[in-house]
C-alpha cells in the first residue's frame, strides 16, 4: 500500500464500506487475515459511533421537546400567577370589608346592650353591663381570632406564590400589591 493509500478517504465510510474494502494481494505483502481482522474491528467501531450518534440524536430530539413542554407549563403557571396574585388582592379586599362588618355588628350589639342596661334598675345595670363586657371581648376575640386566621391563610398563599421563580418576576411585573391600595 502507498503513502497516499494510507490517507484517510475524504469521503465517509460506513461500517458496511469498511468490510467490503478489497485489497490487492502482493507477494510479501500484508497479512490479508490481519488486514481484514483490523477493518473489521474498524467498522465495529464506526457501527458504535454510528449508533451511539443516533442515539444521542433521538435522546437530544426528547429533551429537546420535553424543554418546550416545560417551558408551555412555565408559561401557563406565570398566567396563573397572575391570575392568583389577582384573586389574592380580591380576597385581601374582601376580607378587610368582612372585618369591617363584624366590628360594626360588634360594636352595633354592644351599643344596644349597654343601652337596655341603663333603662333597669342599677343593680340589673351593672349586672347587664359586666355581661355586655364580657359578650363584647368575647366577640372581639372571635373576630381577632377570624382575623388572624384570615391573615395567616393570605400569607401562606403569598409565603406559596413568593416561592416560585415565577410568581416573584410576576408580582414584580404586576407591581406591589400591598401598596396598591394605599
Amino acid at each position: 500500500m502507498t503513502e497516499s493509500d494510507r490517507r484517510i478517504s475524504p469521503r465517509h465510510q460506513t461500517a458496511a464500506s469498511i468490510r467490503d474494502e478489497m485489497f490487492q494481494r502482493r507477494m510479501l505483502g500484508l497479512d490479508a487475515d490481519k488486514v481484514y481482522a483490523y477493518l473489521d474491528l474498524l467498522a465495529d467501531q464506526v457501527q458504535a459511533t454510528e449508533r451511539e450518534l443516533s442515539e444521542t440524536r433521538t435522546e437530544n430530539e426528547r429533551l429537546n421537546a420535553e424543554l418546550r413542554r416545560v417551558q408551555a407549563e412555565l408559561d401557563e403557571i406565570e398566567q396563573g400567577g397572575d391570575r392568583v396574585n389577582e384573586q389574592v388582592v380580591q380576597m385581601f379586599s374582601q376580607a378587610q370589608l368582612v372585618a369591617e362588618e363584624m366590628v360594626e355588628d360588634v360594636s352595633r350589639d354592644a351599643r344596644e346592650r349597654i343601652s337596655q342596661a341603663r333603662s333597669r334598675e342599677r343593680e340589673m345595670a351593672e349586672e347587664a353591663r359586666s355581661t355586655a363586657g364580657q359578650q363584647v371581648s368575647s366577640y372581639a376575640r372571635a373576630a381577632q381570632a377570624q382575623m388572624q386566621s384570615i391573615m395567616e391563610s393570605f400569607a401562606s398563599e403569598i409565603d406559596r406564590l413568593g416561592s416560585s421563580p415565577l410568581s416573584r418576576d410576576s408580582a414584580v411585573d404586576s407591581g406591589d400589591w400591598r401598596n396598591r391600595d394605599r
